[in-house]
């Protein structure tokens, strides 16, 4: 009975007429969601804030020169303040505001338009393409010592951000041979190899300069120092930050770390640049969206990172708020491991290349996300070199062909376990408790494949999935830097990022995606990520179900915050009307 009924729902969805919160409903009274429906129906359950959040909040939101921002700080990843660990991706709207890098993008609509940010004026490359010589922004103080930016504080950052070997430091050591002061106020770069993503690769967050005076006194190791750590380890500065310290150069400092609550940070009053017109930004702990948008409907606070889409149109409807929009970069992705000994069935190209056809992406981005995304063909999102070129390649929902593929496959009757990070939202608003039992459904319309839905804390699923650990994962990607490679590389070249996680492995893939950094020839360069990008869609180590507008619910009062396809908020030029 609870198989006739779920069917049921999977072909009124296809046919874009169920909603996410229907969905759950009567899922749940079909009797197949099981633990993630308890999960998602418990996050939403109260449609009041707690007395508790709601007092921190109004405490905060009382004076005019503070800007509440609300996300689930523990659900999405605030682990770390520290520049050279940060490699999640909520977390990085902070970190505009407090370090700063050589350029940026301050257009959300236009992520392709780098502008100096501490560096004074664009670099000035070799005819080799080997090295890049940049002037530095002179006048830039740092937040503790107050003390001004200099070369040899760049430096000493990228040595740090290289020798601890996390997360991030490949944007230094895959990229950069080496760093040397000209004088005080000019870098010279030696690349490993001509680089035609230089500049995006400058922008990232990482490559931010930080008070090296400051951070060896509280045990922070560069290069040429005696190493602390390594392998990925974190030296002393990082608990240091996490204490509620920061070290950058950028319109606020860190006071206040505390994800159980709220991060806090205050104005700078020495920043070099354009003041913001708020005295702090607090970043607070709310996790349900009903007490979220409760929040901002009040005055409490003043915006979220993102809306539910089942509550957009309410919003839209009420004058005391709005939803800002503009363009992601980041997309929505399921990861399927090609090791046999973690993968099992899903080592077979046939039985990825099923599952990518049984999905019903209409039904998921139509009906679940309100059609407010869009699909590019893989893993990398639209707008990016040879990701126009090749959309119509997606997979496309068919469920002959899904079951055609499986069966050709041999692998005979198989469960998958499907993880996630329970209480999660996709970068749509989208609840991943909800998108779950719907890719369950989907799924196991193919025959003699079932689908083991195992919803853990996200923090957990995190470092297991960055360990290559699971079979089967659902996650979402935001760039690095604004660039096709910072997409075709983590998952498409063997030995790095996701496609390290999941042991993808194509020598061609590798290649193109080799020679694509180094061409200089932007003509010829899109035909090498093109190609590698087809090379992609048929070994499907990933399938990509959306890639969303960032829709960011906020008070009407608010003007000037954008929501970014880098920073995922930018709030450098937001302001409150009274």
């Amino acid at each position: 009975m609870a198989e006739a009924k779920s069917n049921g729902l999977v072909e009124t969805l296809t046919q874009a007429d169920l909603s996410r919160r229907s969905f759950m409903k009567r899922t749940t009274a079909a009797g197949v969601v099981g633990g993630a429906a308890a999960i998602g129906l418990a996050g939403a359950a109260s449609a009041a804030p707690a007395s508790g959040v709601a007092r921190r909040a109004s405490l905060s939101q009382a004076d005019a020169k503070t800007l509440v921002v609300l996300d689930d700080l523990p659900g999405q990843s605030w682990l770390y303040m520290d520049p050279a660990v940060i490699y999640e991706i909520n977390p990085t709207a902070s970190f505009y505001l407090l370090y700063e890098t050589l350029y940026h993008l301050p257009d959300a609509n236009d992520l392709t338009r780098f502008e100096p940010l501490l560096a004074d004026g664009m670099p000035e490359v070799s005819a080799d393409g080997l090295t890049a010589t940049i002037k530095l922004r002179q006048g830039v103080k740092f937040h503790n010592s107050g003390t001004e930016a200099k070369a040899a504080d760049w430096i000493w950052s990228w040595g740090r951000l290289s020798t601890l070997q996390g997360n991030p430091s490949f944007l230094y050591n895959d990229y950069i041979a080496s760093v040397e002061a000209v004088d005080d106020y000019t870098l010279k770069l030696t690349l490993v190899a001509p680089n035609a993503a230089l500049v995006p690769i400058l922008s990232a967050i990482p490559l931010s300069v930080t008070d090296s005076a400051v951070l060896q006194q509280h045990g922070g190791v560069a290069a040429n120092g005696t190493p602390v750590v390594s392998g990925g380890a974190l030296d002393p500065v990082t608990a240091w930050f996490n204490e509620g310290n920061s070290a950058g150069t950028g319109p606020m400092r860190l006071v206040e770390w505390d994800t159980a609550n709220q991060v806090t940070l205050e104005a700078f009053p020495d920043y070099w640049g354009t003041k913001m017109a708020f005295d702090s930004v607090v970043f607070k702990n709310v996790k349900d969206t009903n007490t979220q948008l409760q929040l901002i409907q009040t005055g409490e606070a003043d915006i979220a990172f993102a809306v539910d889409p089942d509550q957009a149109e309410s919003i839209k409807a009420d004058p005391n708020m709005q939803i800002l929009e503009a363009p992601s970069l980041a997309f929505e992705y399921l990861a399927l491991q090609n090791d046999p000994t973690v993968g099992g069935p899903l080592s077979n190209k046939s039985v990825r290349q099923a599952i990518a056809h049984a999905i019903d992406y209409e039904g998921i981005n139509t009906g679940l996300n309100g059609g407010a995304t869009v699909r590019p063909a893989t893993a990398v999102p639209l707008g990016m070199l040879g990701a126009d070129e090749i959309k119509d390649m997606a997979y496309q929902t068919d469920i002959a062909k899904a079951n055609e593929l499986y069966q050709s496959s041999g692998v005979g009757e198989q469960e998958l376990t499907l993880t996630w990070g329970a209480g999660t939202v996709a970068p749509s608003g989208l609840a991943r408790d909800t998108l779950a039992p719907k890719l369950q459904e989907d799924i196991q319309k193919i025959d003699g494949l079932k689908v083991k839905l195992n919803p853990e804390d996200n923090a957990t699923r995190l470092a297991q999935y960055r360990n290559g650990e699971l079979q089967f994962v659902m996650s979402d990607w935001s760039p690095d830097f604004p660039d096709v490679h910072t997409y075709a590389e983590p998952f498409g070249h063997s030995g790095t990022g996701a496609a390290k996680r999941v042991k993808y492995n194509n020598p061609e893939v590798d290649n193109l995606v080799d020679q694509g950094i180094a061409e200089q020839d932007p003509e010829k360069r899109k035909q090498l990520y093109t190609d590698a990008q087809k090379l992609m869609v048929e070994d499907v180590a990933f399938i990509v179900e959306f890639q969303p507008v960032y829709r960011s619910p906020a008070s009407a009062k608010l003007q000037g915050a954008t929501p970014h396809g880098i920073y995922i908020l930018n709030l450098r030029n937001a302001s409150k009307t009274e």
